[in-house]
């Protein structure tokens, strides 16, 4: 009896080295969660003719996925955080594979979206969980540098998600490229089943519990920042061709979103190596270089120069920020570690929608300059969140 306790315990303690294979898994986990939900942009003509609906009609796809992410993370949480951490990430992506193959073959948009709904319900599953797998894999010294790697796939979804779809559409139509990203989740379900460790859910001592969670000193102050730095990106990124135009650079936004990505993944590389030693001072670098960012694009909005540069500068900070908020979540979180990522997987999501609102309202009310000055305004909220309640912390 001793010993089969002594094995669970040696099984459930953390590993003496980060588990690379384990963090490929899982970067592309997320990869694939994202790719789900980003995909339509690639193929919102395809959709559009395929189904015989107007392209923003097509546009409610992502929608619908956002919304049930948004209203899955923190239920799911609920109901599921004692549980084995693999077999939640295995039901993700088995959701994943059946509803891609189900949106390829489908004719009916009303269908198409309850589908899509019931996806991102999957996203915030796995969304909610992602970060804490990730930890509970790692040694706890390198914890942060585990969910830079696990989230790497975050990026290369914004690098490739879009013009890889595009692609696949144009070769094989948007029922093509539906299909083979549930192939590839498929895939990956075996790949994860027979190679990727299981990790224990919360443990004895842990809880589930909106109001402990926010009791904790810090995290009201990370929701907080990850709210006003995600809805600044997002009224920006939704945008981005009218934020262009001014510069003569609307018609390459292609361009500029390639070099955008390469940004973010320079700085997801900078963040992994240095975020377990230097998590805060990484954190005020994100805030205050996407500050400068968005002042160099709302002072240089009608140049080719200072807009790039921005773009540049912008993507960097985003490379890197969810693994510095999911880092510092976890560091201040305690025994309500689940119930805090699935309330920062909420908050995520309701600042794409809110960014979104907010820059479509300055869009029709005020002049294109306003949305950089609008950006500015909310990180200026996350920075005073992170001063007052986050710093101090990690």
């Amino acid at each position: 009896m001793v010993g089969v306790t002594d094995q669970a315990a040696a099984k459930c303690a953390a590993p003496d080295r980060l588990p690379r294979h384990a963090m490929i898994i899982l970067a592309l986990a997320a990869f694939v969660t994202l790719l789900t939900e980003i995909m339509p942009a690639g193929l919102l003509s395809l959709l559009a003719d395929g189904l015989q609906i107007t392209q923003a009609a097509s546009g409610q796809f992502i929608t619908a996925f956002a919304l049930g992410a948004l209203c899955a993370a923190l239920p799911s949480t609920a109901l599921t955080y004692k549980m084995p951490r693999k077999r939640l990430l295995l039901l993700g992506l088995v959701g994943f594979t059946l509803i891609n193959a189900a949106n390829g073959i489908i004719t009916n948009l009303a269908l198409a979206l309850t589908i899509r709904f019931f996806a991102g319900c999957c996203g915030g599953l796995i969304w909610a969980m992602f970060a804490g797998y990730a930890t509970r894999l790692s040694p706890p010294a390198q914890r942060g540098r585990a969910i830079a790697l696990a989230g790497s796939g975050v990026t290369l979804a914004l690098v490739l998600g879009a013009p890889l779809s595009a692609a696949i559409g144009q070769w094989l139509g948007w029922r093509g490229a539906f299909l083979c990203l549930g192939g590839f989740s498929g895939l990956l379900v075996i790949w994860s089943l027979y190679f990727l460790p299981d990790a224990p859910g919360s443990q004895a001592g842990s809880h589930f519990s909106l109001s402990g969670s926010l009791r904790q000193p810090g995290v009201l102050a990370n929701l907080t920042l990850i709210f006003s730095f995600v809805a600044a990106h997002s009224l920006l990124y939704v945008f981005i061709e009218p934020l262009l135009v001014p510069s003569g650079l609307g018609a390459r936004v292609d361009l500029l979103l390639l070099v955008f990505g390469g940004g973010s993944v320079a700085g997801l590389f900078v963040t992994g190596i240095l975020i377990d030693h230097h998590l805060s001072r990484l954190t005020m670098a994100s805030i205050l270089v996407f500050m400068a960012a968005c002042l160099l694009m709302s002072l240089g909005l009608t140049h080719k120069l200072p807009v790039c540069l921005g773009v540049v500068m912008w993507g960097i900070t985003t490379g890197g920020f969810a693994a510095l908020t999911q880092s510092a979540m976890t560091s201040v979180a305690g025994r309500f570690m689940d119930t805090a990522q699935a309330m920062a997987t909420t908050a995520w999501n309701l600042a794409v929608s809110a960014g979104g609102l907010l820059g479509g309202v300055l869009l029709t009310h005020s002049s294109i300059v306003a949305l950089p000055v609008a950006a500015i305004l909310l990180l200026l909220l996350g920075l005073g969140a992170y001063q007052r309640g986050l710093r101090p912390l990690i």
